[in-house]
């Protein structure tokens, strides 16, 4: 899984949509659960400068390398958003116009506590903080990985589809470096282990949970993962298990199930003709 830090940067672009068929994309009707799903993952995606914003104040951002890598990792994830800006607008449904400043003041208190948290953990814990950045990435971009292929699969729709495709492979590459570092990081240092155990049992939650309401996201993982239900949360939880010292981690499945969270219906599967 190591990804040479030059070469992600060289390779560094926007998601390639050239050949989308984007006069093609009203045509198919989506079910207004899959619609809500991509809502939801067009808010999280044009969210991340937020978190960037967030980072900068930590110890993290003053590791070059970490801070090259979320440069660029910044910029594709930008795009993705845009993606799912344009394919709302193409199918008739623009995403509204809000201001970003508009959005950052509007996250929920629950995040602002965690924004505080993180900076104050980060000068106590200055060189273990970058660990815990990079396990929590790990875990953020396996899920949205694992989503797009569900989103493209469930939602029916052919053009959407190239887009999960297309956005899946960023987002593969982007949790392959942030689990290699997660993995060199842990396996390297005891404390590290122990801190970042620790903050994710304090503060962890589904990616997006935030910058939107729970029940957008509660919706999101019964569309995509048939929450508590399915198997897509546990190889999650399974393959972050594999990480050093993060045997334990069962976080996912009991956000899910404290929440009830359960399998979709079926009818929220089957496109709209």
């Amino acid at each position: 899984m190591g990804i040479d830090l030059d070469r992600f940067l060289e390779t560094s672009a926007q998601v390639d949509l050239a050949d989308v068929a984007w006069h093609a994309v009203p045509e198919r009707r989506l079910h207004d659960a899959a619609l809500r799903t991509v809502r939801y993952f067009q808010l999280v995606e044009s969210s991340t400068l937020h978190y960037v914003r967030v980072l900068t104040g930590t110890s993290s951002w003053r590791d070059p390398e970490l801070s090259s890598f979320v440069t660029a990792w910044l910029y594709e994830e930008e795009f993705h958003g845009r993606a799912f800006r344009r394919f709302l607008a193409a199918y008739g449904d623009p995403a509204p116009v809000v201001a970003r400043p508009a959005v950052f003041e509007a996250r929920s208190f629950g995040e602002r506590f965690d924004e505080l948290g993180q900076r104050a953990l980060s000068r106590f814990w200055p060189g273990a903080w970058p660990a815990v950045h990079m396990v929590w990435g790990a875990i953020q971009e396996l899920t949205t990985y694992h989503a797009y292929r569900a989103l493209g699969a469930r939602a029916g729709h052919p053009e959407l589809a190239v887009l999960c495709e297309r956005i899946g492979k960023q987002e593969l590459r982007h949790f392959a470096y942030y689990y290699r570092q997660a993995e060199r990081r842990l396996g390297a240092d005891a404390h590290a282990r122990r801190v970042v155990s620790t903050a994710l049992r304090i503060g962890w939650r589904p990616v997006g949970l935030g910058m939107s309401a729970p029940e957008e996201a509660c919706h999101a993982l019964s569309f995509l993962f048939d929450g508590a239900e399915g198997t897509e949360i546990a190889a999650i939880e399974a393959r972050v298990r594999l990480l050093p010292g993060l045997e334990w981690f069962d976080l996912f499945g009991a956000w899910v199930t404290r929440h009830g969270v359960g399998r979709a219906p079926r009818d929220w599967l089957a496109p709209v003709e």
